[in-house]
This record gives structure tokens, C-alpha cells and sequence, in this order.
């Protein structure tokens, strides 16, 4: 690779290095690589692009605007610094045009993602065990950094939150907590984390979330990936099938591990009872728990066309959604703050004397159930319900349907 690099240098007028990050370890390596060579090409990255953010498309055609006026002096440009005038004149524009400012919306996690339910329980843990130290992992299980979690101290490396926890742990009057992906478990968290805990006998736990790929750059797969079969032979193709791959549970018994839990992500409240289970234990040693659930944007993409392919052939579908009870909900918003899900918002009372909004479920729920099982964990107002959406349904369901119907009309008043 280096005579490669140095081959495609010789002759060139200037040779330009995108390198997102700094420092800038690539365009150090080129520029050392040229100069041992007595390559003379000149070569340009960071003196022309920022040292820090994403490179995208307008950060991309800013800094090669920069590359061509110095070395393509004849080439016309004027069509890209309009595109970027133009792009800095309607940025400029939107707030003016706006009656207030936007709120701060941080990222977070997807509608659905099964990684929300177990921080929800690590909140709920937290009130009866006290605050932990948790180190976090690169993933988008990083996303509870931000509110309403606020859960993690410390992002290493990926894979790397258990070696980091204990570094810490020794300061720590409890039990660290290690968060970590499947993706982030098979890169370096099994060798650098997991072994090296059994080796030194830490006494530490550690919550790998498995949802199947490596979802934050793109749901790869990866080892512990629901298998085709798995998926072609799923009598409820809308389950999850992260339990059909049982790779990450052989592996870990089979390195020793002896205090093993895998739970299901969206069981709260048994969620909650094994993350206090394992801070409380007698056990000494390293205590791991899987959180088991698979990715919802890969669930979404696996369903959809199957759901899309029997409403065309006029099958039977059912959609689950889940709503609040306006005339039930007390107005607090703990279901809010517990949750973080971006379809559970707020609307105005429709009570005249009540003056504290409401929280609501908007369309893009996808039926988790994450917001009911918050309010039995955390015992919160019962005013969530669940409702089916039958499209295509039987007759004796049309017939359920009207007659139950025609029965509330009745019991409402004129």
C-alpha cells in the first residue's frame, strides 16, 4: 500500500487528503511517506478542510473549492460558490422565518430501538440501588448520554467500556457498570473486556445489548446475526429473532463465565430485577447480562414487505398501536421522561380546566410497547391502552365491530 500511495503521487500537480478527525494520522503518514521518497507533490487536507465535524457534502465542496482555486487557477468556480452562497443565505433565512426559536432536540434513539427499554430500567434500578458509575461504549447505545437517560461517564473505545470500568473501579464504592453492543463485543470487547475481567477476577458487570448487527454504522451483520433460515422459518415473522443466534451466550460460557442472564429488552420491569439482582449479588466475580432484542429499523425492513405482500393478496393484517387516555392522564409527563420515545409527545388538554398538556402517541408508533410497561415498572397513571388495527378482518370481526359499536353509542350521552 505505501508504493501504491507513493506511485499514484509521482507527477501529480497536488494530491488532496480527505481525513475526517484530527489529528490527522493519514495525511501524516502520506506527507512522511512523500518526504523519505523525495516526492515533491504537494499535499493539502486539514490546511483546507476543518480539523473537527462531519465532511459532508457542503464541507466537502468548501474545501475543494479551496484545492482548485490554488492548483486549477483556469477552471471556473463561480457555479460553486453560488451553491454555497446560496446554501449560507437559506441557512441565514430559516430562523428569521421562524416565530420563535426551534427547541434543542439531541439524537437519540430510533422509534422502537430496543435499547430505550433497558435504560428505562437502569433508571428505575438506579432509585433503589443508587447511582452507578457507567461506562459507556461507542454505539447507539451512546445515545443515553444524552436526555432523558444522562447514563454513561465515560466512552473509551468501542468495545472497550469494560477495560475502562476497571480502570475506575477500584475508586468506586459499588460495582461499576459496562455497557457494550454486540458489535462492540465481537470487535474488542471479548478479548480486551470480558477475559481479561475472568483473568483478574473483577468483580464488575457487564450489559451487552444484543440486537443482532452492528446497527450505528449501518446494521452490518455480524456473528451473532439472526440466521436466513431463522427468519424464512419464524412461524410470528414479527417477533424478534435475536434468540435464535446463541453464538454470544456459547462463547461467554464457554470462556467461563458463571453469573450469565439474558433478558428480553422491553420487559422492564424484569429487567430491572436483574440489574438490581446483579448489584446486590453475593457473587463476586464478572456478572453479565444480555439484552436481547432485535434491531427495529432491521425489523421494520424485514416485516414490511411481508405485511405489504399479504395486504396485497387481501390477508388478514393486524397493526398494534399504542395511545394515552386524555381523560386518564394526570399531566406529569413521568411516562415522558422516562421513555424518551419521540412519538410519545404532548398536546394540548382538551379539559377547559386543566391547564397542563397531555401526553399523546403520534402515528409513527410502531407497537413496541415500551410506554406500557414503563407505566406498570414504574407504576406510573394507567392511561396508556393498546389497540389492534385489523385491516382485511373477518366477517364475524366486521359483525364484533358494529355490534360493540352500536353498544358504546348507546352508554354516550346525547
Amino acid at each position: 500500500m505505501p508504493e501504491q500511495v507513493a506511485e499514484f503521487c509521482i507527477g501529480k500537480r497536488a494530491v488532496l487528503v480527505l481525513e475526517e478527525g484530527q489529528p490527522e494520522f493519514i495525511e501524516q503518514e502520506i506527507a512522511t511517506l512523500l518526504r523519505r521518497r523525495d516526492i515533491q507533490t504537494p499535499l493539502h487536507g486539514k490546511d483546507l478542510l476543518p480539523l473537527a465535524g462531519e465532511y459532508s457534502v457542503e464541507v466537502i465542496a468548501g474545501g475543494l473549492l479551496e484545492f482548485v482555486r490554488r492548483q486549477l487557477t483556469h477552471v471556473d468556480t463561480e457555479p460553486v460558490q453560488a451553491w454555497l452562497a446560496g446554501n449560507r443565505e437559506r441557512r441565514a433565512a430559516v430562523p428569521k422565518a421562524l416565530e420563535r426559536p426551534l427547541p434543542a432536540r439531541p439524537p437519540g434513539f430510533c422509534i422502537g430501538c430496543p435499547e430505550r427499554p433497558v435504560f428505562s430500567a437502569l433508571k428505575l434500578a438506579q432509585r433503589e440501588i443508587g447511582s452507578l458509575h457507567i461506562a459507556a461504549d461507542i454505539g447507539c447505545h451512546a445515545f443515553a448520554t444524552f436526555e432523558p437517560f444522562s447514563q454513561g461517564h465515560s466512552i473509551l473505545g468501542y468495545g472497550m467500556s469494560l477495560a475502562s470500568a476497571a480502570g475506575v473501579a477500584p475508586m468506586m464504592q459499588r460495582r461499576t457498570l459496562a455497557i457494550m453492543g454486540d458489535g462492540g463485543f465481537w470487535h474488542n470487547g471479548l478479548l480486551t473486556g470480558v477475559q481479561s475481567s475472568l483473568f483478574n477476577k473483577d468483580d464488575a458487570v457487564l450489559l451487552i445489548f444484543k440486537n443482532g448487527y452492528t446497527s450505528a454504522t449501518g446494521t452490518q451483520e455480524i456473528i451473532s446475526t439472526p440466521a436466513d433460515a431463522a427468519r424464512a422459518a419464524a412461524a410470528d415473522k414479527l417477533q424478534s429473532l435475536t434468540h435464535t443466534n446463541q453464538t454470544i451466550e456459547a462463547t461467554l460460557q464457554g470462556l467461563g463465565v458463571q453469573w450469565l442472564r439474558t433478558v428480553h429488552t422491553y420487559r422492564v420491569a424484569e429487567m430491572r430485577k436483574t440489574l438490581i439482582e446483579a448489584f446486590t449479588t453475593d457473587y463476586a466475580g464478572l456478572k453479565i447480562i444480555v439484552a436481547e432484542g432485535e434491531c427495529q429499523l432491521e425489523r421494520q425492513r424485514r416485516i414490511k414487505p411481508w405485511l405489504a405482500s399479504l395486504l396485497q393478496r387481501g390477508k388478514r393484517v393486524v397493526r398494534v398501536k399504542y395511545g394515552v387516555d386524555e381523560d386518564v392522564c394526570n399531566g406529569d409527563h413521568a411516562c415522558i421522561r422516562l421513555s424518551g420515545c419521540p412519538t410519545l409527545t404532548l398536546k394540548d388538554n382538551p379539559d377547559p380546566l386543566k391547564v397542563d398538556p397531555v401526553a399523546t402517541v403520534i402515528d409513527g408508533c410502531v407497537g413496541c410497547g415500551l410506554c406500557g410497561e414503563n407505566a406498570h415498572a414504574a407504576t406510573l397513571c394507567p392511561s396508556f391502552y393498546r389497540a389492534e388495527i385489523v385491516r382485511n378482518p373477518k366477517w364475524h370481526e366486521r359483525l364484533v365491530a358494529s355490534v360493540r359499536g352500536a353498544f358504546v353509542n348507546l352508554l354516550q350521552p346525547a
